[in-house]
């Protein structure tokens, strides 16, 4: 099942702020993948981790054709800031 992204906001300090279409939103903190996965450390640029958009369809956020992120992994490793 996917948990398909209706809304993100890029806050400070890589977090972001993920509306679900369900209506749950979420907290991401990107800052862990940037420890596992090299790409992610370009999003230490703030002018390009504010870029995070939905992308096509709600299956994810994405900065750039290089660098995304999939709804379930901010579906299940997000922490839920409302009910």
């Amino acid at each position: 099942m996917f948990y398909k992204v209706r809304n993100v906001i890029p806050l400070d300090n890589m977090l972001l702020k993920v509306e679900f279409e369900n209506g749950i939103i979420k907290s991401y903190d990107v800052k862990k993948l940037k420890e596992r996965f090299q790409i992610f450390k370009d999003l230490e640029i703030k002018a390009l981790f504010e870029l995070a958009k939905v992308d096509a369809g709600g299956y994810g956020i994405m900065w750039n054709k290089n660098i995304d992120l999939s709804c379930n992994e901010v579906w299940e490793n997000g922490v839920i800031i409302n009910e």
